[in-house]
């Protein structure tokens, strides 16, 4: 390491001393530059320069005067504006400035009056025209001067000068579930003096229930079977220290709900329950029978309510002092049935009189063991049902004793073990009995019900053995046998006949024209009967009875006869009497009195629109017995 160094040392030195050594250029930071002096001093150009460095000192004084004093006056300004801005915001036109005060209790017993007081405050610099308090309630509140229903209350509240304080009082009950809150909203609409623009403040606040006069408890599965019977519990219970009164219970049954019964009976409908009175702290009890339907984990809502009976509607309620709904969801069964009369899948199926019912019941082992011993049963029930018309499918057997059709492993080997996913299917058909508009006999608001139960056994994970059932249920409903009459007459009727029979040309004769309506078994409303007159036959205005609804239109030559309602069993009848007219091309013809005669209505139990037809009326007067094969061709 020293020879190395040493050995470096050496070669510097020997390029030092070396003949063709060249040493380094210093190279100057600043340009060189050549400067004339004077030679002695020039005082009228040292004076000249002299001014003109005052004068750029003079100008720049001058200007940075300008920028301080351009610096104040821009700040004076802005002050100016600040305070005149600040000054002026007091007069700003502002919701802000408009205040809502509210008193009300916040908690109150049901049906005890309060008073909730709108204290409104104007607290802009201008009056506010045209202001109106809307108040919007949740259902339960009611006026405490009629008992009328608050849903939206309007108060005019006109002009509110500056700084004037304006109180709204608004007397009010409420009714509601005990320990709920309600929530109001109340919105203040106005307009500023001399603008036309609306505007508006809302605001809400609540006040609770703290108890309820009548209080419900509802109780329901909260898990069934689609066909299987539900049964709700109902809990009606006095929280008062005095009567209530006469109280009305109403029910909103689910869609796919169908009612059985109920203890007891419903007063009104299948859903509407009187209480003429409940002593304190009494309570009222009353279960509802019915078949719930739908689809697997569909939720089905009931909900009942309480209140007094209405004024105006007796089965309906006018305050309600409390309402408590209950769900249920739809499950899969582990023995799934499905009902279908007629191929139809629908709870309420609506039929004719006379026609067979063909019913299928299909099953499916929706368990992920074996089904065994299965017993399916039909069970029909109705007055209407001919037990003679009866017919089971292979393997099932009606016992006539009780109405009921059964099948189990005897006559259907399947029956006895079902494996998981299997699927079969059932049947059975039967007739109403003769319900015809000609029959003496009546059964009101024919129907047959077939319930169905199937039976099985599911042995459990832990190995026992387990009875299951499914329920599902089928409504056949019958129309009435609404029947129409037509006839014209010459000779019977209400109504004294003239002109020449045969009839002859050119000479009018007049005719009697009956109709008669024929109900069997269900009411039915809205019957109208019509028909229209020939271009050559005159309306003479005589109707018998008097009073009974017949219009004649000129338009379009219609007769209309407004029947109206006709009761089970009933029979109604009209006449009018008819002119007419032969004429040379009808020579050797019985020509058409009227046209076709229609009669409509609609079925009140089955809700089904019904219709009739005759073919038009001629001279032809079969029906009546005093006229000739030779009086009804009309004659030269």
């Amino acid at each position: 390491m020293a020879d190395d160094v040493k050995s470096r040392i050496e070669e510097l030195e020997k390029e030092l001393y070396s003949k063709d050594f060249k040493p380094l250029t210093e190279e100057n930071v600043l340009t060189h530059k050549e400067i004339s002096v004077g030679e002695s001093w020039d005082a009228k150009t040292d004076a000249l320069s002299l001014e003109e460095a005052e004068a750029r000192k003079e100008k720049r004084h001058r200007m940075m005067k300008k920028i301080t004093l351009f610096s104040a006056g821009f700040f004076f300004i802005a002050a100016l504006v600040t305070s005149f801005v600040w000054w002026k915001g007091l007069n700003v036109v502002s919701g802000t400035n408009i205040n809502i005060d509210i008193s009300a209790p916040l908690a109150i017993a049901g049906g005890e009056p309060f008073d909730t007081n709108f204290v409104i405050t104007n607290g802009n610099k201008v009056s506010v025209d045209s202001a109106t308090l809307l108040v919007e309630y949740p259902s339960g509140f009611y006026s405490s001067t009629d008992k009328s229903e608050l849903l939206r209350n309007s108060q005019d509240v006109g002009a509110i000068l500056p700084g004037q304080v304006i109180t709204e009082k608004v007397p009010a009950l409420l009714y509601g579930q005990e320990n709920t809150s309600k929530e109001v909203t109340v919105t203040l609409e106005y307009r500023m003096a001399g603008s036309n623009a609306t505007l508006k403040k809302s605001k809400t606040y609540a006040i609770k229930v703290s108890s309820s006069p009548v209080n419900i408890i509802l109780g329901a599965r909260k898990e069934a079977n689609s066909g299987q019977e539900a049964e709700f519990d109902l809990s009606v219970s006095s929280n008062t220290k005095d009567p209530t009164g006469a109280l009305i219970v109403t029910a909103e049954y689910p869609v796919g709900f169908s009612f059985k019964s109920a203890d007891p009976s419903p007063t009104y409908n299948t859903n509407s329950w009187q209480i003429a009175n409940l002593a304190p702290e009494e309570t009222r009890i009353i279960k509802i029978h019915g078949i719930l339907e739908g689809q697997e984990n569909e939720e089905k809502i009931t909900k009942i309510s309480v209140g007094t009976q209405s004024t105006r509607d007796e089965r309906l309620i006018g305050i309600i002092y409390d309402s408590v709904s209950e769900s249920t969801v739809i499950t899969k069964p582990f023995l799934g049935l499905d009902l279908t009369v007629n191929n139809e899948h629908s709870p309420e199926y609506v039929m004719g009189l006379g026609e067979t019912v063909q019913a299928v019941i299909s099953w499916q082992n929706n368990n992920p063991a074996p089904l065994s011993n299965v017993v399916i049963e039909a069970k029909l029930n109705g007055e209407v049902l001919n037990r003679y018309s009866v017919y089971a499918s292979i393997g099932g057997f009606y016992r006539s004793i009780d109405d009921t059709i059964v099948w189990d492993k005897r006559g259907n080997p399947e029956l006895r073990l079902v494996e998981p996913g299997a699927r079969g299917s059932v049947g059975f058909s039967f007739s109403p009995r003769a319900l015809d508009a000609n029959t003496t006999s009546i059964i009101k608001n024919p129907q047959v019900i077939f319930d169905v139960q199937a039976h099985a056994q599911r042995t459990s994970t832990s190995g026992s053995s387990e009875d299951i059932t499914t329920f599902a249920s089928r409504t056949v409903k019958f129309d009435t046998d609404l029947r129409l009459g037509a006839r014209a007459t010459y000779f019977s009727g209400p109504f004294k006949n003239t002109g020449a029979l045969p009839p002859k040309v050119d000479k009018e004769t007049t005719y009697t024209v009956s109709f008669t309506v024929h109900n069997s078994s269900n009411s039915v409303s809205n019957a109208v009967v019509k028909t229209t007159l020939p271009i050559y036959v005159k309306w003479l205005n005589k109707i018998s009875p008097e009073g009974e609804g017949v219009i004649y239109t000129d338009v379009n030559s219609e007769v209309t006869w407004n029947a109206g309602r006709i009761p089970a069993g009933g029979t109604r009848d009209v006449s009018f009497q008819i002119s007419f007219l032969p004429s040379l091309s009808q020579v050797g013809q019985a020509p058409k009195l009227t046209g076709d005669v229609v009669l409509l209505g609609t079925d009140d139990f089955t809700k089904t629109e019904l219709r009739d037809q005759k073919p038009p009326l001629t001279t032809y007067l079969s029906s009546d017995p005093q006229v000739g094969q030779n009086q009804v061709t009309v004659v030269n």
